[in-house]
């Protein structure tokens, strides 16, 4: 049975706060949570208003990664390879293509690790720009225990994150890293202790006070997000054109004036 609001979202001034809410499925990602992704993809690049996006999970979980049931219900219907590669492959597109979107969107990122996050839950994690954990919390690649390649950036993003070397162990090993390693690696900006109220509540706040100089974090964000694209000159270029847009921006010129003058 699915549950009737896949990602439950409520707003904090120009926060969106988005709960994967599956979570007698651990928030496995199946068709429905696949399109309900699409979905906060869309309203993230429609709303001007939103200046960062957190993502957590309901319940003991982040998010599993792939749903295992809907692969085991495909297979028991049909067991032939073009089963598994048919769902792999309609998943994966839709999956990928929220991925990108949200990351292109312009609000700042941020994973709030409740729990384990496994697989696409990985990709998810990795994908933000800020990511906080409970200590509880666990990160698994997974897709080696199943004979599989990974999926959802994690090839991407993994060794971006913590090096190519940790990389290819982590991928191919398949176990759980905790939270504190994780910590360590470059996973995670900082683990949080408290119940889930209390973890939620101090993420909040720190992503508060990451976006409080307004449209100047989707611009940092932007510059800091193409950093490694782009050499110098173009770096040095994209700086100067952001600095001498903000500086047109009129809420900004009015806030710069108010500080100033110390007022």
């Amino acid at each position: 049975m699915t549950d009737a609001i896949l990602i439950d979202e409520r707003r904090d001034q120009r926060l969106l706060i988005a709960t994967l809410n599956r979570p007698n499925a651990t928030n496995g990602i199946d068709r429905a949570m696949g399109d309900a992704l699409t979905a906060l993809a869309e309203r993230v690049e429609q709303s001007p208003h939103i200046d960062a996006l957190i993502l957590t999970g309901a319940g003991r979980a982040f998010c599993s990664g792939g749903d295992l049931a809907m692969f085991k219900d495909a297979l028991a219907d049909d067991e032939s390879p073009e089963t598994l590669a048919s769902l792999l492959d309609g998943l994966a597109t839709t999956v990928h293509s929220a991925l990108r979107r949200l990351t292109e969107a312009g609000p700042l990122l941020v994973a709030a690790v409740n729990g384990p996050a496994t697989g696409a839950g990985l990709g998810l994690v990795c994908a933000c720009d800020v990511a906080y954990a409970r200590p509880t919390a666990t990160l698994r690649a997974g897709f080696s225990k199943l004979g599989l390649s990974p999926d959802s950036g994690t090839t991407y993003f993994v060794p971006r994150r913590i090096g190519l070397r940790q990389a290819i162990p982590f991928m191919l090993g398949g176990d759980a890293v905790r939270a504190e390693q994780g910590l360590t690696l470059g996973f995670f900006n900082a683990l949080i202790d408290g119940d889930d109220d209390v973890f939620l509540s101090e993420v909040i706040t720190r992503t508060q006070a990451l976006i409080a100089c307004g449209a100047a974090a989707r611009a940092t964000r932007a510059l800091l997000r193409g950093s490694a694209e782009a050499s110098l000159a173009d770096q040095l270029t994209l700086e100067q054109r952001s600095l001498v847009a903000l500086a047109g921006n009129d809420a900004v010129l009015t806030g710069l004036r108010r500080k100033l003058s110390g007022t």
